[in-house]
């Protein structure tokens, strides 16, 4: 909403991202349907806009954390909050 989207557009997002249901396929037997609650689909056109959306709401975010600390490597985010640099690296090690 603070994009200014029109709001049959987010609407539109939510009902997509709510009704997502996956199944697991192994040797040729699929599982039961199952509801995913976390994340965007794995190769939609739009996870990749959706996840730089997420992106930028964090670093906005996290500059009111002091002593907070972003680390993305590929499509995986860390947010650690610490007293120093130096506390960082040994938690991340």
């Amino acid at each position: 909403m603070k994009r200014n989207l029109p709001i049959t557009l987010l609407d539109l997002l939510e009902y997509w991202l709510n009704n997502c249901f996956s199944c697991i396929k192994w040797n040729c037997i699929h599982s039961d349907m199952f509801a995913v609650h976390f994340g965007v689909r794995q190769g939609s056109v739009l996870s990749p806009i959706l996840f730089a959306v997420y992106l930028n709401d964090i670093f906005t975010d996290h500059y009111s954390i002091r002593n907070s600390f972003v680390i993305l490597y590929a499509d995986d985010i860390l947010l650690q909050v610490t007293f120093s640099i130096t506390e960082l690296q040994c938690l991340t090690e």
